[in-house]
């Protein structure tokens, strides 16, 4: 009884730490366009044990390195944990991840000091009454921050000298890319550290309704499979490709449309003028100029807000 009354009092202080820790931080994590999850807590409990076992793990092995001695069932050992935790990670729904617009700093500011204030007051002395009263804190923050997501947007995120169009009406979002995630070198990084914050803060939420390629190249489909990996994308629209793709350019076409397929996102291959609707705006996606790239011809889509 008395080992189970520490695991129970060790609980109830880790999640107390957690959530005083995510709390006092959301300025932070919205400054670095970081989104908050409901999971936060579970998880970091989750991930306590597994970060232990990878880091004694990956010490004996680069010790055995040094000694000579054989380590290949550490080796595999590190490799089924890895496997185990991405495992876990795919356990999560798509929806537990909450943005932050950076319109709502100050709210998040207010939230952090609310968070010392309660753990002062002397009726919250008690280690129960306090995670009691930091796990509602916590829930009204996400309702706050949800509530706090612009309903409507037009705006433009900028790479070098082009930019994604953004359009966020009816609590869907569009991006129109016109040009952008063709100019860095590595787009799926570009995509991964710069261009998903500065989407966050802009919109405050991960989910891409319409994701519109006016001119789907190598680099660009490697950007929206970086976008697929990494945010909620429910519909991807092209032009028609005609010719025979051939090389590199075959192979990341095959691997886009793969990871499209196992991750649910509708393909939308545009022959004729369709029109998007989003709230109580209409976009209008239509075939214009033929471009030729590499081995194939494709019409550049014309978007007409």
């Amino acid at each position: 009884m008395k080992v189970m009354q520490q695991l129970h009092t060790a609980l109830i202080d880790f999640f107390i730490l957690n959530l005083f820790i995510t709390l006092v931080s959301l300025p932070i994590l919205v400054a670095w366009g970081l989104p908050l999850s409901w999971l936060s807590p579970i998880g970091n409990l989750i991930f306590s044990p597994f970060l232990s076992l990878f880091l004694l793990t990956s010490t004996l092995s680069f010790f055995c390195e040094l000694l000579g001695i054989s380590h290949g069932v550490l080796d595999r050992l590190l490799e089924y944990i890895a496997y185990a935790w991405q495992y876990i990670l795919n356990l999560a729904p798509h929806n537990s991840s909450i943005g932050c617009t950076q319109t709502a700093f100050y709210l998040l500011l207010i939230i952090s000091i609310a968070t010392f204030v309660l753990l002062m007051l002397p009726p919250l002395r008690s280690a129960q009454k306090r995670l009691t009263a930091l796990t509602v804190l916590f829930f009204c923050s996400l309702i706050l921050l949800k509530a706090a997501q612009p309903a409507h947007l037009h705006d433009t995120l900028p790479c070098i000298s082009k930019k994604v169009e953004i359009v966020r009406t009816g609590n869907q979002t569009a991006l129109i890319d016109h040009g952008a995630f063709s100019e860095r070198a590595n787009p799926a990084s570009w995509v991964q550290y710069h261009f998903i914050p500065d989407l966050i803060k802009a919109t405050g939420s991960l989910s891409i309704e319409h994701l519109i390629l006016p001119r789907p190249t190598i680099r660009v489909l490697e950007a929206a499979i970086a976008l697929m990996q990494h945010a909620s994308v429910t519909a991807i629209y092209y032009p028609t490709i005609e010719g025979e793709l051939t090389g590199s350019h075959r192979g990341v076409f095959r691997k886009w449309y793969a990871i499209a397929k196992s991750l649910g996102v509708q393909l939308v291959r545009l022959q004729y003028k369709t029109t998007l609707t989003l709230g109580d705006k209409k976009l209008t996606l239509a075939p214009d100029t033929q471009i030729q790239y590499r081995e194939v011809t494709f019409k550049m889509l014309k978007i007409i807000l």
